[in-house]
């Protein structure tokens, strides 16, 4: 199943019998076990296989998340108990935000992401150390190796909270951006100090969060959906033609939200709240050198 995600179109039957050491009836008879599992196995004219695109992510999200029919359900279920109130309007924007396996793409889904997300449950599991291989850091810049405690795992948001052993303090980190996860012989010794913290649409972990208020159009309003998911659920069309209203939580240093407002800017109407982040913009923009 991997190797048709990471590879459609790649292999014949032949082929697979040969990279899994089996027979071709063998195979064969996996691919029919994947039909009567509900997914649909085809072939191109030169019999190498793939998955059609729209079962396999239609049977993810059956398993994984609420389908539409069950969200419409569930909201008009909401708006019966709540009676439209605010607290009726946040659980619709949560159960909005649960994320689209068809928006994640195949990278979730193939092995070395997959290799990467099972040992870090498994160490969390058993309570162990990991050492992550060539984490990309973006703040510093560098390429190097960190000793956690991993103590949760979020795939969908791409993010592995855990218990940083060399800084003594609980880092955030995105599972894309290091290699591989080896697991270490010894066990948590920091536990008291691990707490789940709350992560905003722009993937930042930070208890300290801020309200923003952004208005946006329609160019802004689309990259922002497409690149941070999550916010699709705090998106509303304001009152004018063309313009969307943009109000959230986010972390309270602005990570995230900068870089998207400064490099769309040209397609923003206004930063409306709050004036801590209009005053954070311009320090960052008198920081730049042309």
């Amino acid at each position: 199943m991997l190797a048709l995600i990471e590879r459609p179109k790649g292999y014949t039957k032949k082929e697979l019998s040969e990279i899994y050491g089996t027979s071709e009836s063998t195979i064969k008879n996996d691919f029919k076990a994947l039909t009567e599992a509900g997914f649909v196995v085809a072939h191109d004219e030169k019999y190498r296989y793939f998955f059609k695109v729209e079962k396999p992510f239609a049977q993810l999200k059956d398993l994984l998340h609420f389908s539409e029919e069950d969200q419409i359900l569930l909201e008009e279920a909401i708006d019966q108990i709540t009676t439209h109130n605010e607290r009726g309007k946040r659980l619709k924007k949560k159960l909005a935000s649960i994320y689209d396996f068809k928006r994640l793409g195949y990278s979730y889904l193939r092995k070395p992401y997959l290799s990467k997300v099972d040992l870090l449950l498994q160490a969390k599991d058993e309570k162990l150390q990991v050492t992550l291989r060539d984490y990309h850091s973006s703040n510093s810049n560098e390429i190097t190796d960190r000793e956690v405690e991993p103590f949760h795992v979020s795939p969908p948001e791409d993010t592995l909270q855990a218990f940083d052993i060399q800084k003594k303090e609980i880092r955030h980190f995105r599972i894309s951006r290091f290699s591989r996860v080896k697991l270490k012989e010894s066990h948590w010794e920091y536990e008291g100090h691990h707490n789940i913290m709350r992560t905003d649409p722009f993937r930042i972990v930070d208890n300290n969060q801020v309200p923003v208020h952004l208005r946006l159009k329609v160019g802004a309003r689309n990259e922002l959906m497409e690149r941070f998911p999550a916010s699709k659920s705090y998106i509303e069309h304001a009152a004018e033609d063309d313009i969307y209203d943009f109000s959230c939580m986010v972390n309270h240093r602005f990570l995230g939200l900068t870089n998207f407002i400064l490099g769309f800017h040209h397609q923003l109407v206004e930063v409306v709240s709050p004036d801590s982040l209009l005053d954070h913009l311009r320090n960052e923009v008198e920081k730049m050198e042309f």
